[in-house]
This record gives structure tokens, sequence and C-alpha cells, in this order.
């Protein structure tokens, strides 16, 4: 029973920082560009490999909120992730120089707020084991 509650969670969080990281590594962060290189994986920050990796990741984390919301009952973290996500994909997509860079921040703080809210919820109700 534990483990269905924390399948959104799970699936939350790693989609968050998935689409974090690869958003980041768009918006040229010296970190994770530097770690690429070190690892001879330079290859990975072309646009046609980071946009299918963003869109993926954010639909495993959507489906993780939503998963959560049918769990504890609350709305808050999956509108979070949305507007985060939104911000997210029009920075990495539709915008261009610093004010991309600003919502690509705004968008990653936004799904790690969703992300921890999400975790500290209580459990409000139980999910029914399939077949039961």
């Amino acid at each position: 029973m534990a483990m269905q509650r924390d399948v959104g969670r799970l699936a939350g969080g790693f989609g968050v920082v998935a689409a974090t990281c690869a958003a980041l590594c768009c918006a040229g962060a010296p970190i994770i560009v530097s770690v690429l290189a070190a690892t001879g994986l330079s290859f990975l920050r072309s646009d046609a490999i980071l946009l299918p990796v963003i869109a993926v990741a954010l639909l495993v984390a959507l489906w993780g909120f939503w998963r959560s919301r049918r769990v504890h009952g609350s709305s808050i973290p999956l509108a979070i992730c949305v507007v985060g996500s939104i911000a997210l994909v029009g920075g990495v997509v539709f915008l261009h120089g610093v004010i991309a860079k600003v919502f690509i921040g705004v968008g990653a703080v936004l799904l790690l707020v969703a992300t921890v809210w999400n975790a500290r919820m209580p459990q409000a109700c139980t999910v029914p084991l399939s077949g039961q």
C-alpha cells in the first residue's frame, strides 16, 4: 500500500529533477555544461535531444503530481507544477536571452516548491489496491 502512495511522489520528483537539469543545460548553466564536457557527453546539449527529454520529464512529473493529488486530495502542488512547467517550457522554447533564463529559473523554483509541497502533504485518504 505504501508503494502505491509513493509512486506519485517518486514520479513527480524524478520528472522535476530531469526536466530542470535538461532546461538548465539548455540555458547553458556552467556546472551542467562542465560535467557534460568532462564526461564526454557534450553531444547531449543538442536541442534535438534536450527538448524531448524535457517534454517526457514534465509529462512524468505532471502524471506523478496528478496521481499524488488523488492520494492526498490537494490540487495545489499540481497547480504549481503546471505553472512551473509552463514557465520552464516558455523559457526554453519561446524566449531568448536574459528573460529566458529568468523564466527557466522561475519554472525550476516553482517545480521544486511543488515537489517539496507534494512530499510534505499528509495522507488524507487511502488509495485502494487494484483488484480489491
